[in-house]
């Protein structure tokens, strides 16, 4: 035993001892527990920076959603407000200001600076909107006799005829627009607002006024100012080497009994059958949103954008006739409207509404059943951008003769965009 312990006493003082030991041990396992403790504090530190990188990074991505998302709906309130834009532009930009006088006259004055474009009749009035302008040059105006008529060539604007008419009548000359609808069909009415322009190299004449052309009650296809100018003033100011220059604009505001019978209901009797009315110059059309949405771009962003008009239930629509509006709607829901009266206003109305199968129907029937002249149908072909019937109106040019009928009066009115085409067909032709 004692042999045993002592065995036991020399190995604990070889090893320097229990005490020692012991604080050795405790030493190591102190320093080891630092360094897990650092350790441990390390790997919290590098955690809690990549919980903090990553609680970032969410929400920067949840800040970039949220950036895409209004962006997103940015974009659809623009384009709902540019095309609503767009509605109301042509109705507000087209209309002849209703402020105005009627008959009221105004001389306009130009500078020595503007003589040299002063002859070059000018755009007073948007030209968008059921809107056109007839141009004419009346030569050897001096010799007119008293009551003697010069009349500038019939032009067809929205399916009807229409021209100007000047003559002396003693001491004034006057000045007229004329409507060629015909007086014996059916009862119709065209109200307009015009304004007749007299244009020299120093100052214009003008008069602009409300009108209506009808065939109920007292017939009336022509109408204008019996006394426009004096005629020592036309002679004075507005002749140059004896010859007139002239402009009629012309707005039109509504017209009825021009197209034929309708061919489909929109009226209250289609009331359970809508989930929307639509307001267009008085007249209500019952119809449905997703259905004109389907067709329409426009019509889509109104219906279904976010703003104020989606949610109602009756939404006014300005710088559309309802007559217009009436085929077009009869076209969208399978009918045939489409005929020489009512083609260009559906052209109009489908390019405000952006309405793709409108467009193109109207440019099958200009490119196969239309009876208008080459030159209506290419000045139709560049407004509505219909290519197919451009091609088909320029291969139709084959002589010099083809040409110098479809170019206006002044090649400055003709559509930039046929410039440079007309100009290669000159040059074949003369070739």
């Amino acid at each position: 035993m004692t042999d045993g312990n002592n065995k036991i006493s020399s190995e604990n003082n070889e090893e320097g001892g229990s005490a020692p030991k012991r604080q050795r041990i405790e030493a190591e396992n102190n320093q080891n527990a630092e360094t897990n403790d650092q350790q441990h504090l390390t790997l919290q530190v590098m955690y809690d920076m990549c919980q903090e990188v990553l609680e970032k990074q969410t929400n920067i991505e949840k800040s970039n959603k949220e950036i895409v998302e209004k962006l997103r709906l940015t974009d659809e309130k623009l384009e709902s407000i540019q095309l609503q834009l767009k509605s109301d532009k042509i109705d507000e930009t087209t209309s002849i200001s209703s402020n105005s006088q009627d008959s009221e006259d105004s001389v306009k004055t130009t500078s020595s600076s503007d003589s040299s474009q002063a002859m070059i009749p000018r755009e007073i009035m948007p030209t968008t909107g059921k809107y056109f302008v007839l141009k004419h040059v009346f030569k050897n105006v001096s010799k007119l006799k008293e009551n003697q008529n010069l009349c500038s060539e019939v032009e067809e604007h929205f399916g009807i005829g229409w021209n100007m008419r000047v003559y002396r009548k003693k001491e004034h000359f006057s000045f007229f627009l004329v409507c060629s609808q015909s007086l014996d069909t059916g009862k119709w009415i065209i109200e307009v607002r015009k304004k007749l322009v007299f244009i020299s190299n120093r100052i214009e004449k003008v008069r602009e006024d409300n009108s209506a052309f009808t065939n109920i009650g007292k017939r009336c296809n022509t109408t204008g100012w019996p006394k426009f100018i004096e005629w020592d003033v036309l002679e004075k100011d507005f002749l140059v080497d004896d010859q007139l220059t002239a402009e009629i604009h012309v707005k039109i505001k509504n017209t009825a009994g021009i197209y034929k019978d309708n061919l489909r209901s929109f009226d209250e009797t289609m009331e359970e059958f809508s989930d929307v009315v639509l307001d267009v110059n008085e007249q209500k059309f019952y119809v449905l949103k997703l259905y004109l949405a389907a067709h329409s771009p426009y019509f889509k962003a109104l219906f279904l954008g976010n703003f104020n008009d989606s949610k109602k239930s009756e939404i006014k629509l300005t710088g559309i006739g309802a007559d217009d509006f009436q085929k077009y709607l009869e076209l969208l829901y399978g009918e045939h409207p489409i005929n020489e009266y009512t083609c260009e206003g559906l052209l109009l109305v489908a390019d405000m509404l952006d309405t793709p199968l409108v467009r193109r129907k109207c440019e099958k029937f200009l490119l196969e059943k239309t009876e208008k002249t080459l030159k209506k149908k290419l000045e139709l072909s560049a407004r509505y951008n219909l290519e197919s019937l451009k091609k088909k109106c320029l291969a139709g040019i084959k002589s010099i003769d083809d040409l110098q009928d479809v170019l206006p009066g002044n090649v400055q009115d003709l559509d930039k965009s046929l410039m440079g085409e007309l100009l290669e067909k000159a040059i074949s032709l003369h070739n």
